[in-house]
């Protein structure tokens, strides 16, 4: 059985559409198979970064603490290069179903909460040039002021570079799954004492862990995707303006996308292009099979410029990614890629796995 903090834990080819799935191949002595880790992007030097997790339902006491960058190749068929990444100070216990996001100006990660051996935290860190330029890399813990949230796992989460905010939403305190909103100012460190605020958004999808989280930075707004709350497991939709904090009120707004949907689930990844303002999602699982391999792309993510409408991407090739849950997704917006890496492909008894696959046209255009 697979022990997880969740409490619920016609192909369509868009007209003019051929998208590329590659399997990669990279140097040896890469990061273990692993699941419910995190990974975030550095559009500069087009680096995946990967931290945590676990590397198999027998480790789930004793969580992953390393930390690994994906070189690019020149081309998405060439061969990929990991290094490990060491850094200085002292490191926060190893975690896993953490949240992790990426300030490209400062060249920081910050990550929350998690659970490590203890169990759930709700401590938050910056590891300093984690892209392995501009000095050594090194650990800080912070200590903002305000709140601060409760320990959790599972969060929706996401990080506003333009104004270092850091939001959360929901999550499981490894008993209870909760539905309260919080913001980080100043969440890489920097500019000012980071300060958790709790927001009180009008309406909402109520308590929830383990759905998808992406920002749009133009409309300050967080478009969240599926989850679980207990007995249920999602497929909705649901928009919160005002995300950071500084222009007013968060407010929910649930959409009703035309076409599709996609089934219900949790553990599944989402990526977002802010320019065409299409959601791209990949995988999960609904608690009861093996886990999804479908990927769907939902245009006017944010509910503007049109009516909402889900699209089912066809596998264009016989190399694409076995159904997978708990892994993760960064998106390549210069080259219009999904990268994937990791995750579980099955789930009693769970099989975790550490391929890295890339998807081109990744928006559906």
């Amino acid at each position: 059985m697979k022990k997880t903090f969740c409490t619920c834990c016609f192909l369509l080819l868009i007209a003019g559409i051929v998208p590329l799935i590659a399997a990669q191949s990279w140097t040896p002595n890469g990061p273990l198979p692993r699941f419910e880790h995190t990974a975030v992007f550095d559009p500069s030097t087009r680096q995946m970064i990967v931290y945590g997790g676990y590397s198999s339902s027998n480790s789930m006491q004793n969580p992953l603490g390393d930390i690994w960058r994906l070189l690019p190749s020149a081309s998405l068929a060439g061969v990929q290069n990991w290094v490990a990444l060491h850094p200085g100070g002292t490191a926060p216990a190893p975690r896993a179903s953490h949240f992790a996001g990426y300030d490209p100006g400062s060249n920081r990660m910050v990550v929350f909460g998690g659970a490590t051996a203890i169990g759930c935290v709700n401590e938050t860190w910056v590891l300093t040039n984690p892209n392995g330029n501009g000095g050594p890399s090194a650990w800080s813990q912070l200590s903002p002021l305000g709140g601060p949230p409760a320990p959790r796992v599972f969060v929706g989460g996401a990080y506003d570079p333009v104004s270092n905010t850091l939001m959360v939403y929901g999550g499981n305190n490894c008993t209870t799954v909760l539905s309260d909103y919080w913001v980080l100012s100043h969440a890489n460190g920097q500019g000012g004492p980071p300060t958790w605020t709790e927001l009180f958004p009008s309406g909402g999808p109520g308590p929830r862990n383990s759905q998808t989280a992406v920002y749009d930075p133009t409309s300050n707004e967080l478009i969240f995707f599926g989850g679980g709350s207990p007995g249920t497991i999602f497929n909705d939709v649901w928009v919160l303006t005002n995300a950071n904090g500084t222009a007013g009120t968060p407010v929910w707004n649930q959409l009703s996308p035309v076409g599709g949907p996609p089934a219900t689930r949790v553990n599944s990844t989402a990526t977002y292009d802010p320019v065409s303002n299409r959601m791209t999602i990949f995988g999960g699982y609904n608690g009861s099979s093996i886990p999804y391999g479908d990927t769907w792309v939902l245009a006017n993510a944010n509910g503007t410029g049109g009516t909402p409408a889900w699209t089912q991407i066809a596998q264009a090739s016989t190399d694409y990614p076995a159904p997978r849950e708990a892994h993760t997704a960064v998106y390549d917006a210069s080259r219009n890629v999904m990268i994937v890496f990791g995750g579980a492909v099955a789930t009693q008894p769970i099989f975790v796995i550490n391929d890295v696959f890339f998807l081109s046209n990744a928006n559906g255009q």
